[in-house]
Order: structure tokens, then sequence, then C-alpha cells
């Protein structure tokens, strides 16, 4: 039973990177190798199947540990942890990355599933803790903008080679450069 919704969930993920929302659940019964009424049982409409797949993906991606390293001390530091898991973990999710961007911009996506709203909300709610923590009064709503704008960057921007395979002496040196821009917000 367990097996056939993973199965379900795991072609969907697949199916709707390439089409989006507009995928059909024929073609995602088709990925999972089982019947469209399977799908329909055990996901009584293609916006539920839809909505599950992506939380299921936010909360396992997007959610994990930004909490934890808001409770870095040191603010360069945190600011180069935040930027290096964020990147590694868009940069290796790229093609969901952007079709969860695509549907925010079509206006299909709820507000719970919204890719741009929860990653604004997480890494503001971060920031908060890691300044409250610090007893430092910071605009985070900059930083936010200036964090997604690099953010970004990594996804619309062609890149020679993808942010998780680069070295890690070049990560470093990309890093180091992006925590200097934001560290000028903070003067």
């Amino acid at each position: 039973m367990r097996d056939k919704t993973e199965q379900i969930l795991q072609a969907a993920v697949k199916v709707f990177i390439k089409k989006g929302f507009q995928a059909s659940t024929q073609e995602i019964a088709e990925e999972a190798e089982v019947a469209e009424i399977t799908l329909f049982r055990k996901f009584s409409t293609k916006q539920n199947l839809f909505i599950t797949v992506i939380k299921n993906v936010l909360e396992k991606q997007f959610s994990s540990k930004i909490m934890k390293l808001a409770e870095q001390e040191d603010t360069e530091e945190f600011f180069v942890k935040i930027m290096d898991d964020r990147l590694n973990m868009l940069s290796k999710n790229v093609s969901l990355v952007r079709m969860l961007i695509s549907e925010s911009l079509k206006g299909n996506l709820t507000d719970e599933i919204n890719f741009p709203v929860i990653i604004q909300a997480h890494l503001k709610k971060a920031l908060d803790h890691h300044f409250d923590l610090n007893k430092r009064m910071v605009d985070t709503a900059l930083c936010v903008r200036q964090l997604a704008g690099i953010f970004l960057s990594h996804i619309i921007i062609p890149h020679d080679e993808p942010y998780f395979k680069l070295s890690n002496e070049a990560k470093e040196i990309l890093l180091n450069k992006y925590m200097r821009s934001l560290m000028v917000l903070l003067d």
C-alpha cells in the first residue's frame, strides 16, 4: 500500500518537473506504472497530488536546517553556512526549483506551497532569530532580498558548473564575496 503511494509521489515529481501543473494524471500514472484509478484512490484530485508532492519536497529539502544554522554566533559564519547550504540544495534541485518558480509566477501555487513565499518566510525567520540572539538591530527584510537575489541568480543565470560541483576552494571564494556584500548591509 505504502509502496504504491511512494511510487506515485516519485513519478509525480518527475512529471511535474517536466510539465508543471499542466501534466496529466495519465502521464503521472504511466510514469508510476500504476493504473490511473490507483492514482485517484490515493489522491482524489491532481491538485491534491501536486500539493502533497510540493509540501513533501519543501519540508525535506528547503526547511530542514535553516533555524539550526541561525544559532551560529558569528554573523559572517552564519551567512556563509546559510548560503552554502541553500546553494548546494538549490543547485542539486534546479529543475524542480525552476518549475516551482514558474508555477508561482503563473499563480498556480496556493500560499501553503508557494515556493518563493516559503523561502522568503524561512529566511526571514532565521535571520530574525540570529540577530535577536546576537542582540543586533538589522533590516532583515533587506538581507533576505539580497540572499534571494544570490540564490535566484544561481537558478536563472547559466553557470559553467553548478554550485554543488564546484571545488571547496571555489565555493569558499564565492561565498566570501557574497558574504562581504551582505555584511555591507549591516553597517
